[in-house]
Order: structure tokens, then sequence, then C-alpha cells
């Protein structure tokens, strides 16, 4: 192991190659180590050079994927706080999870948002300016002049748009509103801005565009599903995946037959006109099925690789009353499923699965 006597400068470069789970540990070497470790701009570094994993969040433990494909899942515990409560939605921004929760029954003031990041084990609930309502949209992110200083974008349809500063903790009206008649669904955070797939709520098995907030500008704007084809008007969203790639592109997964995936990327969104190309596509025989969902918490992907994902699918036996999160990595002309890192839960055990990258970015006081 790396004597604490070695230069600070080679220490640093030795612990950005340590995985966030293990470099926690490492905080109780020496002083110089505890400070380096909780410094921001090492925090922001090792943040950068971390790579995507997925996650599969649940109200009593989380489990993250390992970056090898064989190697079981890291479990960690939930805090206690959310033990009583359903998980409904979860949004993931720099290793911060926003945490949209549900104590069950009829009551609005059931619900609570928290923040929380399981790798320096602290969670925040975040007081409402009034009580969260059961259809509320939430963005999380942060705006180009500071990056620690997190927002959180709540979307009351029709009635009002306001968000809450981290610094503040203050709720405070904006005046960027969202189509009413189009619904937001897979909600995903990448560079401070957000995103989500947006359908028609008369017809919302139809993709219609990619909603956008900019968290600088605080303004929404839409973005074109490819138009190369006709292929994505009238995809089905339920096998139509959001993700990012390569930290400034937005990537979409399709699955259109049971034999075949395509994955599509972007240009760079700082471009300007945002274009959209196929990055490749899986052709096999015995290709995992998307199950039709009314939402998407249950799918996960990334870029893993070079023309390759990492994809995580529900399924479930309902004869035993258990669901099983298989992991799979595919490219062109390959698929290797995860065997030993299937997860098995309970068909009540509410979870969702995300994209993750874990961080040791401190949740406030």
């Amino acid at each position: 192991m790396t004597s604490p006597s070695l230069p600070l400068e080679l220490v640093e470069d030795v612990l950005y190659k340590i995985p966030i789970e293990s470099l926690v540990r490492f905080k109780s070497v020496s002083k110089n180590w505890h400070a380096l470790i909780k410094d921001k701009r090492f925090i922001y570094k090792l943040l950068d050079l971390s790579h995507e994993r997925c996650i599969l969040v649940g109200h009593k433990a989380i489990q993250l994927s390992s970056m090898k494909i064989n190697n079981a899942p890291l479990c960690v515990p939930a805090p206690e706080k959310l033990h009583d409560y359903t998980l409904k939605a979860i949004i993931h921004c720099d290793g911060l999870l926003l945490c949209k929760c549900d104590e069950g029954g009829e009551h609005d003031n059931g619900r609570k948002l928290a923040v929380w990041n399981p790798f320096v084990s602290r969670l925040k609930w975040i007081e409402p300016s009034t009580y969260y309502k059961y259809f509320d949209v939430f963005a999380f992110g942060y705006d180009s002049v500071s990056r620690d200083n997190y927002k959180i974008l709540r979307i009351d349809m029709g009635i009002k748009t306001e968000i809450y500063e981290f610094r503040s903790k203050l709720w405070r009206r904006v005046r960027a509103t969202v189509d009413e008649y189009h619904r937001l669904c897979q909600a995903m955070s990448m560079n401070g801005n957000m995103y989500w797939v947006a359908q028609t709520k008369s017809n919302d098995s139809k993709i219609e565009f990619i909603q956008s907030f900019d968290f600088s500008t605080e303004t929404f704007k839409p973005i074109c599903v490819p138009e190369e084809t006709d292929r994505f008007h009238g995809f089905t969203v339920h096998r139509v995946l959001l993700s990012g790639y390569g930290g400034g592109r937005l990537s979409l997964l399709h699955q259109h037959t049971h034999l075949k995936i395509e994955v599509w990327v972007t240009n760079k969104l700082t471009d300007g006109d945002v274009s959209w190309s196929n990055y490749f596509n899986v052709t096999l025989a015995h290709l995992p099925i998307l199950p039709y969902r009314n939402d998407c918490r249950f799918l996960a992907y990334c870029i893993h690789k070079t023309k390759k994902i990492m994809l995580w699918v529900e399924e479930v036996d309902y004869n035993e009353a258990y669901v099983y999160t298989d992991v799979y990595v595919m490219g062109e002309g390959e698929i290797d499923k995860q065997v030993e890192a299937t997860i098995r839960r309970t068909l009540h055990d509410q979870s969702c699965n995300h994209v993750y990258v874990p961080s040791l970015v401190p949740v406030p006081d």
C-alpha cells in the first residue's frame, strides 16, 4: 500500500486510480490524506475521471455494478430515514441522488424530497415551499457560475415552476414554463443541465422530442429526435431509453424487434444545432427483451466502452414472486450476461435502476 510519507502529489495521483467505494477508507491514514480526500478540487477532479456504472436504488440499500463483468455488485445500506418510504423517482447529478419519496396513502403531506450521497453516508430532506404533489416533475443540476451550488427545479404542471438553491436553502419562482400537454419521463442530468423524453399525454406511447432545461439560463429547449429516418417517430417509449455519452452528448437506445437493438448518439450539445447518428447496432438471436412498463425506472444503460453498452434489465418471475435485475454487456455481434451479478428481490421491494457515477461530493447542511 502507498506509504503516507510519500510526496502528496504522488499520493494524489495514486488516489485518483482507486474506486470511490474503497477510497473512503483511506481518510484515516493521516491528517494530510484526510484533508486531501475532503478537498473540493480533489473531489471534482476525481469525479470527472470516474466511469459511469449502473445502480439499483432501493429504500433499504443500493447495489452498484462492478466495472468488471463477472464481479458481484457492491451493496451499500440506505439510511434508516428512507426505510419507511417508497422511492418513486431518482435523479443523479455528480454522485448525489435526488429521491422523490412517498410514504403511501392519499395525502400529499406524505411526499418528501431528499438528497443523498450513499458514499458519504449523508441524507438531507428538502423542505417544500408548498406540499409536494404526486404529479410534480423535478430536475437536478447546477449553473455555469458555481458547480457546487446545486439546484432543484420543481414543475407543478399548469400552476408554477420554482427553483431551490442549496446555498440559500430557499425556493424562488421562475418564469420558465413547459407545455402541460406533454408528459416528461426518463429524467437525466448531464453537465449541470436536465433532459427528459417528452410524450404527448393524449398518446403517451409516442416520443415527440427530448426536452431540456438549462440551469444557467433557466430556460426550457426542445431537442428533436433523429430525423434521418422516420423510425423514431412512432417508437414506443417503453422500448426507448435515454442516456448520456462521453460527458457531453445524448444517447438513445431502441429495441424495435426482439432481434435488434440500435444505439444513437448526438454530436456535442455545445456545438449548437443537435444532430443524431447511428452509433452501432446489436443483431443477435438471443437479445434480452426490454419489458413494457409505464415508466423506465426498471431499465438503465450506459455506453460501457467503445462499441459496447452495459444494460440492466428487470425480469419478473411471477411463479416465484421475485424480480431479477440482470446485467448485460453487449456489442456488435456479441452479448455477455453477468450471471454471477443477477440481483433478486421480491415484487414488493420498490427499486429504481439508474446510470450513476459514485463520488465524494458532500451533501450540504
